[in-house]
């Protein structure tokens, strides 16, 4: 405030100007008196400064320390469900916060009016705090009741526990009162909750069945199951379960149908597809349904027929449902099967059989449902034996019989080529075990499905020496490193395959006449054969030994192991079929041999006309059956020939026609005139016919 100026002067107060000097004297009363007014208002505003100034200051301590309150109020407002322990812990810190401040003020003036203004602000954020406290415990009540609801619900409709489900409305209720009592809830709401507990546990039954079957849960919604829904409710979860049972229930047809088809008879909603689809589609769908199973009919008996019965099955094929255009189209669907069948027999006669044949299919899922080591094993013997029966019986040509679905056959190639070289050997004694008679039909499948042929020749074998170059030189690693020992020699693979393939002349002869009907993969078998014995021997020259006799020592790994024979005055001595000796683990005496030999050979002399062969269809109607059947027995006697089976297993009986292709002999019955290596009866096959052999009849060619 500013001051008022002042000043003291010697001069007097005189009565005349200058150096008059006056008589005329004022009392310093009435100065004072005069000046007063001017005093008090001096003073009245210095004290209306100075109180300004403190509420300013006080103001200012105030708003800091209310940001501070504020900050505590919110996290005590959060953290307390009581309203006790939540002031009492705002009193603590709030008493901190007034005394920091209160500690800031310039005067007495400013403390009082800080502390005073901030005591107000206390009591209203204890206000707050109390509000805020109980909302707390109103909300964690409210959702305790909310999950104590849920699990009610949830024990009563989803849980195995019939007292929960029984006293469930009961629970309900109990627990509605108790959170209107405790003033959760107004009188309204709690009426309203309980009118609508039917609606609720209804709800709750919908939504389950709706999780398991919502094509059946929209059929019971529209019969007006689930008592207590609302309408309202009802049909909203109506449109929710159509939304999902739609395109459930239409792929659901399409497997049925497909099934069906089949001939199985898998389980569909038809009052669901009424419901759904409207009575138009179910009408449809019941025309599709009778037609789908005629058509299965022939489908299952063109599939299991013999080959050649399926143009007659066909042709029974009425089109007198009084849908001329819809009978057209479903022969035309069983017209297509037959080319399936074809098809399938050329490429995967396992899977035929497999798929439409029923007694093989009881056989699979007996062996896939069999626990007991030994017993799945006979039954799995069961299994493949009926599928190659079956095919046999079908009259699928020899070539084309599998053991293996080709899916199958591909893992287990691909299984094998992922062995570690030491296991490889393991594996294929592990596999000779388990197909039995079958290994070597599932040998030439899996051959055909890029098995390397060192597995097959280490089958032939049993040579564990020679599994071991063997299997190694499937490696990259093994081949890699002869190819560059033979660089680095004078000599060349291709010289060595060379001399390889002279000395396996023989042997090449009888294996590409067995397969004159599929000499390119005779021949492609044969090269990889070449291939394996010429690594084998640059293995041995690697190792040291001279060239002529590593060759001579690997090639009889070949000729050593096999007996070549069937040559005849009627091929120029061309041999026509090799025998293993080795034969299903088991070492074929040179005596057995001789036999086999022995028997094949009399039975082409002295009992081909005892077999019963079925002869070749002619195009020539000016020839009778009679005439037929003997031209049949003759063309027999003077082209048969002894060649390896399709299956490994033995030899069969084939006449060479003047194209140079074979034709497999069959009696009427379909089977083929053939004897396994292991057999040693005297009875000729597919008769109880018994033979006088007598082992100096012939003398073989070559016995290795």
């Amino acid at each position: 405030m500013p001051k008022i100026p002042t000043f003291t002067t010697e001069a007097r107060i005189t009565g005349t100007s200058g150096s008059v000097t006056s008589n005329l004297q004022i009392p310093l009363n009435t100065v004072a008196g005069a000046l007063q007014p001017l005093t008090d208002a001096v003073v009245k505003y210095k004290t209306a400064e100075q109180n300004a100034s403190n509420k300013t200051e006080a103001l200012e301590l105030e708003n800091q320390a209310i940001i501070k309150l504020n900050d505590v109020t919110q996290e005590i407002s959060k953290k307390f469900t009581n309203s006790d322990e939540a002031n009492k812990s705002l009193m603590a810190q709030s008493k901190n916060i007034k005394d920091e401040f209160a500690a800031k003020s310039s005067n007495g003036k400013v403390k009082t009016l800080f502390t005073n203004s901030y005591l107000l602000e206390e009591q209203k954020k204890i206000y707050s705090v109390d509000n805020k406290v109980y909302q707390n415990l109103i909300d964690k009540r409210s959702v305790a009741s909310s999950v104590k609801e849920q699990n009610l619900l949830t024990t009563g409709i989803y849980g195995d526990n019939e007292l929960a489900k029984e006293t469930l409305p009961k629970d309900l209720k109990e627990l509605y009162e108790n959170d209107f009592i405790d003033g959760l809830m107004s009188v309204k709401k709690y009426e309203t909750k309980i009118a609508s507990i039917p609606n609720l546990i209804a709800t709750f039954e919908v939504e389950k069945d709706m999780t398991k079957d919502p094509v059946q849960t929209y059929v019971n919604l529209d019969e007006g199951k689930y008592k207590g829904l609302f309408l309202k409710d009802r049909e909203q979860l109506k449109r929710a379960a159509e939304l999902e049972a739609k395109p459930i229930l239409q792929e659901n047809m399409i497997n049925y149908l497909s099934a069906l088809e089949d001939g199985k008879n898998i389980e569909i909603n038809e009052p669901a597809i009424k419901s759904i689809f409207g009575e138009k589609t179910f009408t449809d769908f019941k025309e599709t349904q009778s037609n789908t199973i005629r058509v299965s009919v022939f489908k299952s008996a063109i599939f299991n027929s013999k080959i050649g019965e399926e143009q007659t099955i066909l042709n029974s094929f009425n089109l007198n449902s009084g849908n001329y255009a819809q009978d057209k189209q479903y022969k035309e669907k069983v017209r297509n099967f037959i080319s399936k069948k074809d098809d399938l027999i050329k490429k995967d006669a396992a899977t035929l059989i497999l798929m439409h044949n029923s007694t093989v299919r009881e056989n699979y899922d007996a062996y896939n449902t069999e626990t007991n080591g030994d017993a799945k094993q006979q039954l799995f013997t069961k299994y493949i034996n009926s599928v190659v029966q079956a095919q046999k019986d079908m009259g699928i040509d020899p070539s084309f019989i599998k053991v293996l679905p080709e899916s199958l056959a591909e893992r287990i190639v691909m299984d094998y080529n992922n062995q570690p070289a030491e296991k490889k050997i393991g594996y294929l004694q592990s596999m000779e075990e388990q197909y039995g008679e079958q290994y070597g039909r599932v040998l030439n499948q899996l051959t055909n499905k890029d098995l390397p042929v060192t597995a097959k020749l280490v089958s032939y074998f049993n040579d564990l020496n020679f599994a071991t170059m063997a299997t190694s030189i499937d490696t990259p690693e093994e081949k890699t490193r002869l190819d560059e020992y033979i660089a680095s020699t004078a000599d060349t693979f291709s010289s060595i395959n060379k001399d390889v393939a002279e000395e396996l002349n023989d042997f090449r002869g009888a294996v590409m006449f067995s397969n004159k009907n599929n000499t390119t993969k005779a021949n492609e078998e044969l090269g990889d054969i070449q291939k394996v014995i010429t690594y084998i021997a640059i293995n041995k020259m690697s190792a040291g030994i001279e060239k002529d006799k590593a060759i001579e020592q690997a090639t009889n790994y070949i000729i050593n192991n096999f007996v070549i024979g069937g040559d005849n005055e009627f091929f120029g001595g061309q041999d026509t079929y090799f025998i293993p000796r080795n034969y299903n683990n088991d070492k074929l005496s040179q005596r057995h041999i001789d036999f086999i030999q022995e028997k094949v050979e009399y039975i082409k002399q002295n009992h081909i006309q005892d077999f019963g062969i079925q002869p070749f269809k002619s195009n020539n109607p000016d020839i009778s059956d009679e005439e037929l059947n003997n031209e049949m027995l003759e063309q027999a006697k003077d082209n048969g020939v002894w060649i390896n089976s399709p299956d490994g297993n033995g030899l069969i009986f084939a006449i060479e026609f003047s194209d140079g292709s074979l034709g497999l002999v069959k009696n009427k019955k379909g089977n083929l005139l053939q004897v396994n290596f292991d057999d040693d009866s005297y009875i000729l096959p597919e008769t109880n016919i018994y033979m006088d052999i007598k082992l100096d009849l012939i003398n073989t060619k070559q016995v290795y």
